[in-house]
């Protein structure tokens, strides 16, 4: 699915271009076990009719300045788009993250040009908290990036 993918997810993902063969791919597993299992990200593979077609993750727990936070990461298999598939998955790991972990805050941030994905954040609720200049570097182009974050009691049920 990834190689399937590769000019798109590249487009806004860094690993793409460092996550060639299967023995990069054991290497980020056995990574983000390690990181499982000490609290700090949960990486989830999303099916659509028995098929995997992306992934959603809440990365970087941790408390800083008296606030348990996480990021949240996501991508999806072209074929799929635009049929909401996301929306439930970014949902659902917002429950997990403030119900199962106790964040407080869970942030988002993506490229301004990746509409999609700031659609996402807009759709569920989160509040825009800024756009930060020249943020990323991707294959040559420099893009600004929108941070969204929301808060426990801010989930629209």
């Amino acid at each position: 699915m990834v190689e399937r993918n590769r000019e798109l997810f590249k487009r806004w993902l860094a690993w793409v271009d460092s996550s060639t063969t299967i023995e990069d791919t054991e290497a980020f597993i056995n990574h983000e076990l390690q990181r499982y299992a000490n609290h700090k990200n949960i990486i989830c593979m999303i099916f659509y009719k028995n098929s995997l077609v992306g992934n959603v993750s809440l990365l970087g727990m941790k408390t800083m300045y008296g606030v348990k936070r996480g990021e949240l990461g996501y991508w999806l298999d072209a074929k799929v788009q635009g049929k909401g598939i996301m929306q439930k998955a970014v949902k659902k790991m917002i429950e997990i993250g403030f119900e199962h972990y106790a964040l407080d805050k869970i942030s988002l941030r993506c490229a301004v040009q990746n509409e999609r994905s700031c659609n996402v954040a807009k759709k569920l609720g989160f509040t825009h908290e800024g756009r930060l200049k020249n943020e990323i570097k991707l294959h040559g182009v420099v893009m600004d990036v929108d941070v969204y974050a929301i808060l426990k009691d801010e989930v629209k049920r």
